[in-house]
């Protein structure tokens, strides 16, 4: 790639490029890492309050249509396969393992890429501690005509959405210098 420049100078541009491409490498994954920690410990501390706070089953209306309920899914996503914990366990973690391998090496796209991974990979370790921990998963917010959900749950689909959105877009409009 010739830019017109003596070989110095090229080469010396070609030096910064690949530092800040490396710099913005090591803030998308400081960016992956503080989401990744931020929902596993959001998630695991409001399932701590709710366990704490109210029975099983129990529920406080927030307003018509949305309640805060304790439920316990011991099945995947909607309560789909209840009672086969090790079987979801050992598919979640297959599944997990697969997912971060993928987003390892998309994290370097682009930021937003590395925000959704975050959320993506923190909420799905915040749902297996759960199963692993206590059995089953602990959901709390309760909107009318949908089931219950948690925390971790928001962060897997605005996760996965923000990874869609990133994987879409150009890599040159991502950081605007960060």
């Amino acid at each position: 790639m010739s830019l017109g420049l003596p070989s110095t100078s090229r080469d010396s541009v070609m030096r910064a490029i690949a530092r800040r491409e490396k710099r913005q490498t090591r803030l998308r994954w400081r960016l992956f890492v503080v989401l990744f920690a931020g929902v596993v410990v959001l998630d695991q501390i409001t399932k701590t309050i709710i366990r704490s706070t109210l029975e099983p089953g129990g529920h406080v209306e927030v307003f018509p249509g949305f309640d805060i309920s304790r439920v316990t899914n011991d099945g995947i996503a909607f309560g789909l396969f209840p009672g086969r914990q090790t079987a979801v366990a050992v598919l979640t973690v297959v599944a997990l393992s697969a997912i971060a391998i993928a987003l390892a090496g998309m994290v370097r796209r682009n930021a937003t890429v590395a925000a959704g991974a975050g959320l993506l990979v923190g909420g799905s370790v915040g749902n297996l501690l759960d199963r692993l921990v206590r059995g089953g998963v602990t959901d709390f917010l309760d909107p009318v005509r949908w089931p219950a959900f948690n925390i971790a749950d928001m962060a897997i689909v605005v996760g996965a959405a923000a990874i869609v959105i990133g994987l879409t877009k150009d890599v040159g409009d991502d950081d605007h210098g960060s």
